[in-house]
Order: structure tokens, then C-alpha cells, then sequence
């Protein structure tokens, strides 16, 4: 691994965020030395891809934002609101929803504005978002939020909804059990073992894959990424041959 092609983070900074992590949590990147070095590398940036992102973003967020101040006016909306960090098994975690509401009783539901493709670990990335607010909460000697309810919003930002219910990539999870729904026991100790493998001292192994190796951020520095071949398809018809 060359590790000189990205910044190490400074010391007592070495975190990861509940995107990553969540990933992590999921079969589409199950690379433990990606996740290593996520927590104690920057890696390179793409400032174009940056750029578009962010303007697509902004306008499903604005578009989500909007939704829910006309379907919930006596609520309170924080758009991006930076959470505290908090300590999670051995594992710094820090993040920022895109939107957090909270109703006149005081009750939280998070959001998040997704402008790509859906996957399975969007639910896990909001539900870690939840932590970080009860955890917060906690350290400060304050009162956990009761977590109400979860809602991801996906669309391709060129395109404005009159509602929620207009928009068919609106998916909301809600009520007392919410929490545990998008966070479900097994989903909570695989969290567990991915921060487990992030904070550890010794350097992990790769897995290189497809899967890990394709939109992996490091895999430009990593001597073991998949490169694949000209001929990844190989006849085996005469396998169905009797023996």
C-alpha cells in the first residue's frame, strides 16, 4: 500500500462518518483495509464531481425541506446541522443529516436528501444519525430525543414535488420502534465489528473484489486493488457434460 498518496489525519482526529461506516455494514463494500484507512486517511478529492454533487443535493434538499415545512408548519426544520462527535466502540463518529425535524412534543425525525442511486445501507446511515444525537444528548448531560421516525428522499434534483407522498422515492419509517427498524440487532453488532476493525492498530487485509475495488476511494495507492481482465467471462458449458 503506498500510502503517500493521501493525507493522514492529525492525531486525535482519526474518525469515520455514519456513510462510511453504514456502507461498510452492507455486501456492496466488505474491503476491511478500505475501512482502515477511511478513518486515518484523507483521500484524494474530485472537486468537478464535488461541485455537481452539491448542486443536485442542494436542490433535493430544498425540495425535501419545503415538503415538510407545508405538511408539518408548526415543526422545527435544522438543515445540515453539524452533530457532536461521540465515541463509539473505540471508534470516533461524527456526521451531519442533511435535515433533522422536530414536532411541538419535542419528537425527532431525521432525513436524508439522496440524489443517486438507492441502496440498502441508506436506512443504517440515518439510524447511526440517530446515535449521534442520543449520544450528544447523553454527553452533555442532556435529555436523550425520543427518535419518532426516519424518511429518505431520493430524487435527481431536476424536479420539484408538491408533496411527499407525490414523490415515489419517498420512503418513511416511523413510530416508537422506528429506531429499531432501520437498526435491527444484527445490523447493530455488524456496526460493532466494522468499528472494530477501523480502530484497530494493526493493518488489516484487503479483499479485493469487483464490488470493494470499484468506487473504492484508496484503491489508487493499493498494490492488491482488482483490476480485472479482458476476459472475465469464461465458457463452462461442458460442465453440464455427463461424467
Amino acid at each position: 500500500m503506498n500510502f503517500s498518496l493521501f493525507t493522514k489525519k492529525a492525531s486525535g482526529y482519526e474518525c469515520l462518518g455514519p456513510s462510511t461506516v453504514a456502507e461498510a455494514t452492507s455486501f456492496s463494500n466488505s474491503c476491511d483495509l478500505a475501512l482502515w484507512k477511511a478513518a486515518k486517511y484523507k483521500p484524494p478529492t474530485d472537486d468537478k464531481f464535488l461541485a455537481q454533487w452539491r448542486i443536485k443535493h442542494t436542490a433535493v434538499l430544498n425540495d425535501l425541506a419545503l415538503n415538510l415545512k407545508n405538511k408539518y408548519p408548526s415543526s422545527e426544520l435544522d438543515l445540515e446541522l453539524p452533530l457532536q462527535s461521540i465515541n463509539l466502540c473505540g471508534m470516533k463518529l461524527f456526521g451531519t443529516p442533511d435535515l433533522i425535524r422536530k414536532n411541538p412534543e419535542g419528537k425527532i425525525f431525521i432525513y436524508d436528501a439522496k440524489s443517486g442511486k438507492k441502496r440498502d445501507w441508506h436506512l443504517v446511515q440515518i439510524g447511526l444519525y440517530a446515535i449521534l444525537l442520543q449520544g450528544a444528548a447523553r454527553a452533555a448531560g442532556k435529555r436523550m430525543p425520543t427518535i419518532e421516525g426516519f424518511g429518505l428522499y431520493y430524487s435527481n434534483g431536476s424536479k420539484s414535488y408538491e408533496s411527499l407522498d407525490d414523490n415515489p422515492g419517498y420512503i418513511a419509517i416511523e413510530g416508537d420502534d422506528a429506531l429499531n427498524k432501520v437498526l435491527p440487532d444484527p445490523i447493530r453488532q455488524k456496526i460493532k465489528d466494522v468499528l472494530t476493525i477501523a480502530g484497530q492498530s494493526d493493518i488489516p487485509k484487503a479483499k479485493p473484489s469487483s464490488n470493494n475495488c470499484r468506487f473504492c476511494k484508496f484503491k489508487d495507492g493499493c498494490t492488491e486493488a482488482y483490476k480485472g481482465t479482458n476476459n472475465e467471462v469464461i465458457d463452462s458449458s461442458d460442465l453440464l457434460l455427463s461424467k
